[in-house]
């Protein structure tokens, strides 16, 4: 993920415009975000492909589905993983050279797995995500995107976010 950033940093970047600079082409988006890391005993990884189309030059639409996987290992629970598959809409909004507003409504469904896992079923959370961000357009077919969101249902005991704030990175390719 820090190389594709870093690649949105390093090559020149064109002129951009309101609502989406007049370079890109392709109606289609897709891209996503990877992520990996440990701490101690806790392992993890996560995906997040995305798909979107550009219905206007400013307005984007699309699906995102998700899965990450945490890896525990104590004396007290044993080892055991915690699965989250997700899947989302949204919709997002250029308003000015690269800054977007941007909405989404996920679904998400939370599993235990291990040996030492007894009679724990799926669980299942919404996410009403609203904030903003900023694109960095580096081709005339790719970019790199930040933004930090808002879980409007966002409670301690019914989310799986530890709060209320999610900041993203990713890189998207339009065709």
């Amino acid at each position: 993920m820090i190389v594709l950033m870093g690649v949105g940093v390093a090559l020149p970047l064109e002129a951009q415009v309101m609502g989406g600079p007049d370079f890109m082409k392709g109606k289609f988006v897709t891209g996503g975000g990877i992520g990996a890391g440990f701490s101690g005993n806790q392992f993890y990884f996560g995906v997040s492909p995305q798909f979107g189309y550009r219905i206007t030059r400013s307005l984007e639409a699309g699906a995102r589905v998700g899965y990450d996987m945490y890896f525990y290992s104590n004396y007290t629970y044993g080892s055991y993983f915690t699965h989250i598959l997700s899947g989302s809409v949204y919709a997002n909004f250029e308003i000015f050279k690269g800054l977007y507003a941007h909405a989404e409504y996920e679904k998400q469904c939370l599993l235990y797995s291990g040996k030492d896992v007894t009679n724990v079923g799926p669980s299942w959370y919404d996410s009403l995500l609203v904030g903003g961000g900023y694109r960095q357009y580096f081709s005339e077919n790719g970019f790199v995107y930040y933004s930090i969101l808002y879980d409007v249902n966002w409670d301690y005991y019914n989310s799986l976010y530890n709060n209320p704030f999610i900041i993203r990175m990713g890189y998207c390719y339009c065709f």
